[in-house]
């Protein structure tokens, strides 16, 4: 149990709701969450080509090093404790005040700290240009959206609605600075400040809302209680930076072991499956409230969420791992016209064989967190580390690309192992396995007609893949009446078309 947490008297009443109610407020915030990183994906392209074509080559090669610098500083500039605020507000929502006041008085320290040290240094470390673009960076990585305390705040109080509100607030702005700035030829430092600026734009939006719809922070601030707050989140943070050095480390060995274009290969692969777990932790985030309060009762109170949580990343990574498996040859040249990028197409077959494995460590990721147990994914995310260089090594000089795509998969599956003994306590492995059994008959099936329309055209196979697995799903069973009940609850709960129906016919069901 944390060791923050402070027996208030709450009822189990304020501890979580019903499990239904909690499970409508999980869809309900992962559609949110779901269709509002849909959208800023699509604001990402939009962007890429704006900066594509008026920085060149050169330039966006520039701006990509340096935005890439971004998640590899915020991992570390909160020391983790984000996570521990959220949890703690999820489960003490009436000492929110109190937290949120000792996360800005947290978040202020470390950001004045950074920005002193890289304000005093960088001119020093680098010459004028280079100086202001590392700047502008570091003070982006501090305002980035996992980093805002009103963020931390909203996923507490399970408003992922907000959330979506404000990464769309950001994303904007940002896209219309692009915009601006391809418009003047305005010069790369001038691109960098447009993240800067929207960040700085959605935290002071995130402050408003948190103000007016939630409480005004409460400064009461007290050594031991933030000590123990940076105790507990910096094993998390320390995870999140192993994780960025994690996905790099193939290519850092590529470069070292292998050609430049093994390099270009792994790394085209990895790009296209990797941000899919998006999908993964957009549901894993939107858990988190109710897996937090839930840990106040022990195992029983964590194993129905955890249960569901395992069962949908099942059902959404089986299928698309399949259908890249069968179709990643195809896929590549729609998106690279130019140059021999066939390889690519073999790299990311082979790592969406790991698809589904990887969804589920994202998904370990919360819920470790969740109750407790931080420190497990941190030991989980150094095995993987481990594992991923050692057999990248020993496999890049023979088999190259796909030696450092093998050095991933078995660096995942090395975190899985770490983090399912981990969640043992709180449901049987075979348990968890359990919850893939119908998914996978399902997405193998789809797999099967997929196969035999490979050659069809592009969007009538999926399309048609698509429809298969999903009338598996219903032939199959997965989802219980109660699974389906809530499903419906979700639907409703947005006053769209049909929903009074629904609500009506669920009354009147026994």
């Amino acid at each position: 149990m944390s060791a923050i947490a402070e027996d208030t008297g709450t009822s189990s009443t304020e501890e979580g709701a019903a499990p239904a109610a909690s499970a409508t407020v999980i869809g309900r915030s992962f559609s949110f969450r779901i269709l509002a990183q849909l959208l800023s994906a699509l604001i990402n392209v939009a962007g890429m080509v704006a900066l594509g074509n008026y920085l060149a080559a050169d330039g966006y090669g520039q701006y990509a090093f340096y935005y890439a610098l971004v998640p590899l500083i915020a991992s570390l500039s909160d020391l983790g404790v984000g996570v521990i605020i959220t949890r703690e507000i999820a489960r003490q929502p009436q000492l929110g005040p109190r937290f949120l006041g000792d996360a800005l008085v947290l978040k202020t320290a470390i950001s004045a700290a950074v920005a002193v040290a890289i304000t005093a240094t960088a001119p020093f470390a680098f010459d004028r240009s280079h100086a202001l673009l590392v700047w502008l960076v570091t003070i982006t990585a501090l305002l980035d959206l996992g980093q805002d305390v009103g963020i931390w705040a909203f996923r507490a109080h399970d408003r992922q609605d907000f959330e979506a509100l404000l990464l769309l607030v950001s994303q904007v702005a940002w896209l219309a600075g692009i915009l601006l700035c391809a418009a003047l030829h305005a010069p790369l430092v001038l691109a960098i400040a447009c993240a800067t600026v929207s960040f700085l734009l959605r935290s002071a939006v995130s402050a408003v809302l948190v103000r007016r719809l939630l409480y005004r922070p409460l400064f009461q601030p007290d050594w031991h209680r933030i000590r123990g707050l940076i105790r507990e989140g910096l094993p998390f943070g320390l995870a999140l930076f192993a994780v960025v050095l994690y996905g790099r480390a193939g290519v850092l060995l590529l470069k070292a072991l292998a050609r430049d274009a093994d390099v270009a290969y792994f790394n085209i692969g990895y790009m296209l499956s990797q941000p899919l777990g998006f999908i993964s932790s957009a549901f894993s985030v939107s858990a988190f409230p109710s897996l937090s309060r839930g840990a106040r009762s022990g195992a029983e109170g964590v194993r129905p969420v955890l249960l569901s949580a395992v069962k949908f990343q099942f059902l959404a990574a089986l299928p698309i791992s399949v259908g890249l498996f069968l179709l990643s040859r195809r896929v590549v040249p729609l998106l690279l016209h130019r140059g021999s990028f066939e390889k690519a197409g073999v790299a990311l077959s082979v790592m969406s064989l790991g698809l589904t494995v990887i969804f589920l460590n994202l998904m370990s990721r919360y819920v470790l967190a969740a109750v407790d147990l931080q420190r497990a994914y941190l030991r989980a995310i150094l095995a993987g580390l481990v594992v991923n260089a050692a057999v990248s090594a020993l496999t890049i000089r023979t088999y190259g690309y796909i030696g450092a795509c093998i050095g991933l998969l078995a660096g995942e599956a090395a975190v899985l192992l770490v983090c399912q003994h981990a969640l043992a306590q709180f449901a049987p492995r075979t348990q968890l396995a359990r919850e893939g059994l119908r998914p996978l008959i399902a997405a193998l099936t789809m797999g099967a007609v997929v196969y035999l329309l490979r050659d069809a055209n592009l969007v009538l196979v999926l399309a048609t893949g698509a429809a298969v697995y999903v009338a598996m799903i219903f032939a199959l069973q997965t989802f219980s009446s109660d699974e389906l009940r809530v499903m419906r609850h979700v639907y409703a709960s947005f006053r769209l078309p049909g929903s009074a129906w629904l609500t009506r016919a669920d009354r009147e069901t026994p």
